[in-house]
């Protein structure tokens, strides 16, 4: 049986707070016969552990309550849900700057992974951030500009994905193949210019997937309006007819993409059971240690 994430609560923050962890790369290095190593990177990704036993020294019965209810909601290894990290759960703990995909637009929708990236000299690493925190106040930047939600973009926080609403669209009315590919469109959407991306989609024939949902480079754009944008696109013997195409503008390679906010790491207990053990009325004498294993999602 599956069970759902536990999107909230998230893990509670009175007993986060005293708790140790950090990322974790699970690499087997061996020795070998010349003195050399062999080292084998398990994951690619790092994943971060967390030990909260510092509550087994706790004397506040709320706090216990709330760790065995949570082990219970839990169902032990099986449950999934959000902890909030006390050393590092926004953007720019630990030196660290937000990203949305890349940093910089591709001229497409996306989606694109919200990443946070941890920079030493001109070494980097992009850590994905699935579990952003809708409030407080998560902002979407671009170019420098905060965006809003829902007229410039939208933003799964159960995923971290980021998808871009449109600039501007416009109605294709031809189409030529080619060495260059010709769209003829009824706008100029969002002011594009030579060296840009479009990005189109609703073309039909045997070929059009050479083209739909995809952002094509600009060689040229002429005419007043309507107006005939040639692409880098090779197109030369290809059955493309319009249909229902049109030419859209998305973020492009000059601008900036970036975020600031909060996030919680997605983790599940290490453990599968509270062994307790009362020693006086107060509570709990003995308890065993507590693991945090985050989990990929």
């Amino acid at each position: 049986m599956t069970y759902p994430f536990i999107e909230s609560p998230r893990f509670p923050e009175a007993i986060s707070y005293g708790g140790a962890g950090g990322p974790n790369w699970n690499s087997l290095v061996s020795p070998l016969p010349s003195g050399f190593e062999a080292v084998n990177q398990n994951c690619t990704v790092a994943l971060h552990n967390y030990d909260v036993s510092h509550i087994l020294h706790d004397t506040d019965p709320a706090k216990r309550n709330m760790l065995q209810a949570f082990m219970y909601v839990a169902r032990g290894k099986v449950r999934r849900f959000r902890y909030q990290d006390p050393r590092d759960h926004t953007d720019s703990d630990l030196g660290g700057a937000g990203l949305i995909g890349t940093g910089v637009g591709d001229g497409t929708p996306g989606p694109m992974q919200l990443v946070k990236r941890y920079t030493l000299g001109g070494e980097y690493y992009d850590r994905p951030i699935k579990k952003p925190v809708a409030a407080p106040a998560l902002g979407i930047y671009r170019a420098g500009t905060l965006k809003t939600l829902t007229t410039n973009y939208t933003l799964d926080t159960t995923t971290g994905l980021l998808t871009w609403v449109p600039d501007a669209s416009s109605n294709a009315s031809a189409i030529s193949v080619g060495a260059t590919t010709s769209v003829t469109l009824a706008a100029n959407p969002g002011t594009l210019i030579a060296g840009q991306k479009l990005h189109l989609s609703g073309f039909t024939g045997a070929d059009a997937a050479l083209l739909n949902n995809l952002a094509h480079t600009i060689n040229s754009i002429s005419g007043a309006g309507p107006y005939v944008f040639t692409l880098a696109t090779v197109t030369t013997g290809k059955t493309i007819t319009v249909g229902a195409g049109a030419g859209k503008k998305y973020p492009q390679a000059s601008e900036a993409l970036t975020w600031r906010g909060f996030f919680d790491v997605p983790v599940r207990f290490d453990i599968d059971g509270l062994d307790a053990t009362l020693e006086s009325t107060n509570g709990f004498g003995h308890w065993t240690s507590i693991q945090l294993k985050e989990v990929r999602i």
